[in-house]
C-alpha cells in the first residue's frame, strides 16, 4: 500500500524531470539578466562568523551573477568598512556595478578572423561571460591564483585564517612591501609570483586596461597585496629552514607550512587554467573537463598523428628510446593517411589533462549537423565527436582544420571534488558564450585566462590586471 507522503514523493519527481530543450535560450537569458543592472540595497549586513561569505553568496547572487553591492563579495569587516569609506564617500548606500566589457584585445579579435571568419563574427557580435555559482556542462573553470584561492579558502584553511588576521591587523603595514625582484608570473615559473604591483600599463592594446582606482579595484588590491606579503613571508620561512644541500624535508614541516607548500606545488601545475566542463553528474558527484589553453601541437608529425588519432595503446618501443603507437590494421593505416593529409599542415592539439592520456583525442567543435557528433549540453552549441564527417569536410574543403580542436586527455573529479575546489577558490565556475571556449589558443597575444575573466568585470577583472603586471613575458 502507498502512503500519501509516497504519492506526493513521487509527484515531486515527475515535477523535477523538465526537457531541457524547451527551455530556449536559457544561458542567453541569463546573461541579459546580468546586464540588466538589478540591484539590491547595500545596507543590508552581515556577522563577521565563518558563514558570512556563504550566505552572502546565497543572498546577493542569483545563479553567481551579483544582484548586489560587489563589497559583500569575500570581504572581511576591515577590508569592507574601510574601502566604502574611503571609495564610496558619504554614500554607504551606492553600490558598485560590475561593468562587463564587449571588447577586451583586438589583436585576439584580429588573430580569430584569420583563423575563423564566421566563429569571428559571433565573437564579435555577442561574446560574454560571466560569474557562476557552479560549474556546469558547457561552462568553464578558470585556476584562481594562489592569492585569490587563499583569500577565498574556506575556513578551516590555515593560510586563510593567517590572511584574515592579516588583513584585520596593523602587521598589514608593517610588513615589508614585495620587491620587484622576486619570482615572476609565467607559464615558465608557474605563476608562482611574489613581485610588487605596478601601476603601469600591461600588455593590452586598450587604453581601459590601465590600472582603475575605483573602490572595487582598491579592495582588491588591498586583499592581493596582503596575500603577497603573505606568500613572501611564509615561503621566506620554509626555504629557510632547508638543510645543507638546499633541500626542503617535508616530515619537518608544521601545519601551516605543509598546507603552503601544498598549495604552491598544485598551483604550479595548474597555473591559470582554462577549463571545459563536458561532463558532470551531481548525483554521483563525478565530473570531467578539458582544458583549452594548453596548446600542443599547431601541425601533424606522423606521430602527432598517431597519438591524436589512435592513441598511446599497445605503444612499442622504436629507436631512441622514443614510444610509438603503432597501426594495428590496414583501416587504421587508411585512416590515418586520411587524418595526416586533412590535417598536416593546421591542427589545433592541446593537452586537454593529466587522465587517460594514452586514448585519442576528444574532438571538440561548434558544428551543429556534423554527422557522428553530440551537443555537450544543449544550447550550449559545443559539440564533441564526429571525426569521420570532420576530416570528409576538411578534404571536400566544406570546413577548415582550425574548425576543429583536438585534446588529449582530461582531468577527471569524484566525490564532488570539482564542487569543492570551487568552493574553496581554487577554481572560479563561469558560463560564457560558445566563442571563447570554440577559438584556438594559439599564440594569443591576450592569454585566453585574461580574456575570459576581464569579460567577467567586477573582481575578477581586477584580478586579471593585477596578474598581468607580473608577466614580464607579455611586457
Amino acid at each position: 500500500m502507498t502512503s500519501s507522503s509516497d504519492t506526493d514523493h513521487n509527484n515531486d519527481d515527475d515535477d523535477e524531470e523538465i526537457d531541457p530543450n524547451s527551455l530556449g535560450d536559457w544561458r542567453q537569458f541569463r546573461m541579459n539578466l546580468a546586464n540588466s543592472g538589478f540591484s539590491s540595497p547595500s545596507s543590508t549586513s552581515f556577522d563577521d562568523d565563518a558563514t558570512s561569505n556563504s550566505s552572502i553568496s546565497s543572498v546577493m547572487s542569483i545563479d553567481g551573477i551579483n544582484l548586489g553591492d560587489d563589497n559583500t563579495s569575500f570581504s572581511s569587516s576591515r577590508t569592507t568598512s574601510s574601502l566604502e569609506k574611503e571609495g564610496e564617500g558619504s554614500s554607504s548606500s551606492s553600490s558598485m556595478k560590475t561593468s562587463r566589457p564587449k571588447s577586451v584585445s583586438k589583436r585576439n579579435e584580429e588573430l580569430l578572423r584569420g583563423q575563423n571568419v564566421a566563429l569571428a563574427e559571433e565573437y564579435l557580435n555577442g561574446v560574454w561571460a560571466h560569474e557562476s555559482a557552479v560549474p556546469e556542462v558547457g561552462g568553464l573553470v578558470c585556476r584562481m591564483p594562489l592569492e585569490a584561492e587563499i583569500y577565498r579558502g574556506d575556513s578551516s584553511s590555515r593560510m586563510h585564517k593567517k590572511l584574515q588576521q592579516l588583513l584585520e591587523s596593523d602587521e598589514y603595514d608593517r610588513l615589508e612591501d614585495v620587491p620587484s625582484t622576486s619570482l615572476k608570473s609565467s607559464p615558465s615559473t608557474g605563476g608562482a609570483s611574489t613581485s610588487s604591483l605596478k601601476a603601469q600599463s600591461t600588455a593590452s592594446d586598450d587604453p581601459e586596461e590601465e590600472v582603475s582606482f575605483s573602490a572595487l579595484a582598491a579592495k582588491t588590491v588591498f586583499w592581493y597585496r596582503g596575500a603577497e606579503k603573505l606568500l613572501k613571508r611564509e615561503l621566506g620561512r620554509i626555504t629557510m629552514g632547508a638543510n645543507e644541500n638546499g633541500k626542503i624535508e617535508v616530515d619537518r614541516l608544521g601545519g601551516d607550512s605543509l598546507e603552503l607548500l601544498q598549495l604552491y606545488m598544485d598551483h604550479q601545475q595548474t597555473w591559470q587554467e582554462v577549463c571545459l566542463v563536458v561532463e558532470k553528474d551531481d548525483r554521483k558527484g563525478t565530473a570531467k573537463t578539458i582544458t583549452i589553453n594548453r596548446p600542443m601541437a599547431f601541425k601533424l608529425s606522423k606521430s602527432m598523428g598517431r597519438l591524436v588519432l589512435l592513441g598511446a595503446y599497445q605503444a612499442t618501443q622504436v629507436e631512441n628510446g622514443i614510444v610509438e603507437r603503432k597501426e594495428q590494421s590496414g583501416y587504421e593505416t587508411q585512416n590515418l593517411v586520411k587524418f595526416l593529409v586533412a590535417f598536416e599542415n593546421q591542427c589545433g592539439v592541446y593537452v586537454g589533462g593529466p587522465d587517460k592520456m594514452d586514448e585519442p583525442a576528444t574532438l571538440i567543435h561548434g558544428i551543429a549537423d556534423l554527422p557522428g557528433s553530440v551537443e555537450i549540453s544543449p544550447g550550449t552549441g559545443i559539440y564533441e565527436g564526429g571525426l569521420e564527417a570532420a576530416m570528409d569536410g576538411v578534404l571536400s574543403g566544406k570546413y577548415k582544420p582550425l574548425d576543429f580542436r583536438f585534446f588529449i586527455g582530461h582531468t577527471s573529479y569524484e566525490g564532488g571534488e570539482l564542487d569543492y575546489a570551487c568552493e574553496v577558490g581554487k577554481y572560479q565556475p563561469v558560463a560564457c558564450s560558445r566563442p571563447l571556449v570554440l577559438k584556438q589558443c594559439m599564440q594569443l597575444p591576450k592569454p585566453l585566462w585574461h580574456e575570459v575573466l576581464e569579460f567577467c568585470g567586477g573582481e575578477l577583472k581586477e584580478i586579471s590586471k593585477l596578474e598581468l603586471m607580473k608577466r614580464e613575458d607579455l611586457q
